[in-house]
């Protein structure tokens, strides 16, 4: 508080001076006048401090508010929402020419608006707390950007598949971790970015720790990539790829259609049965009327359901599928499709069949990677829809049976073509949307167009990972769906670099600012990591000197 001078009337000296004349008041500027980094108003869901114009704060920036008050000792955490030019002066000063000054310094400033995330209680003898605010920090309580000690307790909350470290801003706070919780993971993922701000890189650093986890045997989840572009498995334009990952190969197992990935000993040639593949396999595949629809219905009951394949193509399966009412062209066109799907995917087999080693794989919590480079989109979701049957059909067998062990997580890239609605596209991936969690099964969506994606299976997923949408309406779609409140992240999302994301889970008490590792750095300290007399590295994200 301002020290006012006591003497604030001159008395009589004998040298005529007026006895009434008012002295100047003089103010003495210590710690308590300084208005800067201080709460100076506003409610529960809403904290401003000021910041001297110069000084630099960014959007996203979390702070810490030391609460003034000695009977509790507890610190605020917000983070910045918004900044905004400000000053002590009315009207349209700052347009007036008055000369080379025509305003003071200490008048003008940049208000700050920050969101509570929570408060850290530290109570003697009792360990730290973190919990959600119920009231608001003392008027004038201190403000200053939190640091790594502030952000200890989310060392607790994080779970066991590491993908990045935790951002304050543009600054890295390279001691914590950011980590998925692999028993979220039946409860479903998204993975949210515009083209070229690092999905791909995102999900190899999260096999590539899945790998990790299962190498250890402390796996609790089995992993399913169907890779129709051949980035996972070597890497493309200069890149890593998974079995780059020399340490912890025996985390994955690769199945592949591109006989010169076959040449290492962890590869093995995909096959399908062809007693494996149910008409629903196919429905999933194109746009059907509703008599074709009903026809690929009836199949089932038409003919035996392992020999259904081959006998529809023939002329006497057809003869039976017209018997049964159906019209010649209808059996014409699926007959058709049929042969073509044959035709193209050069894996299916009357032999064997790489499912049941897929499943037991996924079972045992490891990597499972499915590299299909060549093959075109509707081969990879007629085998993605084909593996995603199998593996729900197993998990509920395996539940019914009592012997639920480790979750499974099956990845879909460009998730808004069999998750955007639609008769016939939903179904498959709709039922383990709504139903998988209680069987361990989960999906993780991978798409740059959220907004496309059905509603309310959007709803479903607990776990967002967020690396930058220009779009606004995908950004509202996401803000609608997730369960954490996003809609005062909406400028942040919309300014996320390369590599920069936002995470938003339920295992975790508030969306979390990370940046996402590098694969290629996090390989190489993945593989020298333990290794004798050799120090642990740091890993380091995007965009960011060596240290």
């Amino acid at each position: 508080m301002a020290n006012i001078s006591d003497e604030r009337w001159k008395g009589s000296s004998g040298k005529g001076e007026d006895p009434f004349e008012l002295e100047p008041q003089t103010i003495k500027k210590d710690e308590n006048s300084n208005p800067y980094n201080k709460i100076i108003s506003k409610d529960v869901r809403e904290y401003h401090f000021i910041v001297p114009s110069e000084e630099w704060v960014e959007l996203g920036e979390i702070v810490s508010i030391h609460d003034r008050r000695v009977e509790r000792n507890t610190t605020f955490l917000a983070r910045i929402t918004d900044i905004r030019h400000d000053s002590n002066y009315d009207g349209n000063w700052d347009t007036m020419v008055r000369g080379e000054e025509f305003y003071d310094k200490d008048h003008i400033f940049n208000r700050v608006v920050a969101e509570p995330l929570g408060c850290i209680l530290k109570e003697l003898g009792k360990k730290e707390q973190f919990r959600k605010s119920r009231t608001i920090p003392t008027k004038f309580s201190p403000v200053t950007k939190a640091e790594k000690d502030e952000f200890q307790f989310l060392m607790e909350v994080m779970g066991d598949i590491e993908v990045g470290r935790l951002r304050n801003g543009s600054r890295d706070v390279r001691e914590i971790p950011v980590a998925l919780h692999s028993d979220a993971m039946d409860h479903h993922m998204g993975v949210f970015a515009t083209t070229g701000m690092g999905k791909s890189n995102f999900m190899k650093v999260f096999a590539a720790s899945c790998m990790k986890k299962s190498s250890s045997k402390e796996s609790k989840l089995g992993l399913l990539i169907v890779d129709p572009h051949g980035e996972y498995i070597l890497g493309k334009k200069g890149t890593k790829g998974l079995l780059h990952l020399d340490k912890y190969r025996d985390g994955i197992v690769c199945y592949s259609t591109d006989p010169g990935h076959l040449k290492d000993p962890l590869v093995s040639n995909l096959t399908v049965g062809k007693k494996e593949i149910r008409p629903q396999d196919i429905e999933v595949l194109y746009d059907w009327t509703p008599a074709q629809r009903e026809a690929l219905e009836a199949v089932s009951r038409v003919f035996y359901e392992d020999a259904w394949l081959e006998d529809i193509i023939t002329p006497e399966g057809a003869a039976k599928m017209i018997a049964e009412g159906f019209h010649e062209k209808t059996i014409g066109r699926i007959s058709r499709t049929i042969k073509t799907i044959l035709d193209k995917n050069r894996y299916i087999s009357d032999m064997t069949s790489s499912i049941p080693g897929i499943i037991s794989n996924l079972l045992d919590g490891k990597v499972v990677l499915v590299d299909i480079p060549t093959l075109g989109e509707r081969s990879e979701l007629f085998l993605l829809s084909l593996l995603s049957r199998h593996i729900l059909d197993r998990y509920k067998k395996e539940s019914a049976e009592g012997a639920r062990g480790k979750g499974c997580l099956i990845t879909i890239e460009e998730a808004q073509r069999v998750l955007g609605g639609g008769e016939g596209r939903l179904t498959r991936f709709e039922s383990i949307a709504r139903e998988g969690r209680k069987f361990g099964v989960g999906l993780c969506a991978i798409t740059q167009q959220p907004k496309l994606i059905d509603k309310q299976l959007l709803s479903q997923f607990n776990t967002l990972v967020i690396l930058g949408l220009a779009d606004r309406n995908d950004r509202t779609r996401l803000e609608e769906s997730a369960k954490q409140d996003l809609s005062s992240l909406d400028v942040e999302i919309q300014t996320l670099e390369k590599g920069e994301a936002i995470i938003s889970t339920l295992n975790i008490p508030f969306p979390v600012p990370a940046r996402i590792h590098l694969y290629e750095r996090y390989l190489e300290d993945l593989n020298r990591s333990g290794a004798s007399g050799e120090k642990k590295p740091r890993s380091r994200g995007f965009n960011l000197p060596p240290d």
